[in-house]
């Protein structure tokens, strides 16, 4: 497993820098595998999305983790911020897109 950390965005969560980092899309049995972490004020949690190739892992992994902010302020009453703003500038899965502020649907 590599280290090779290939975007990384810091977001504000209830005022603390929380980096989030996505690392290269490594095969695996036929399908690739993204990973991400996100560095909580109070831990960091990591996990992975899965796609037929690099790209699509990336994406999925980007919208997975948009999720997980999403979550933590609609959900679990967070403050979370991007450039002083709502918008996590992040792809969106359809399934949460009414939290998403920059929703145009």
């Amino acid at each position: 497993m590599t280290d090779d950390v290939i975007a990384r965005r810091v977001f504000k969560v209830d005022g603390h820098e929380v980096a989030c980092r996505f690392f290269k899309p490594e095969e695996e049995g036929g399908s690739y595998f993204c990973r991400y972490e996100i560095a909580w004020p109070e831990t960091s949690k990591t996990k992975r999305a899965g796609g037929v190739d690099e790209v699509q892992a990336l994406l999925l992994a980007m919208m997975t983790a948009h999720t997980d902010l999403l979550a933590a302020r609609n959900m679990d009453g967070r403050v979370v911020e991007w450039l002083d703003g709502q918008s996590l500038g992040l792809p969106v899965t359809p399934s949460v897109r009414e939290w998403d502020p920059d929703n145009n649907m």
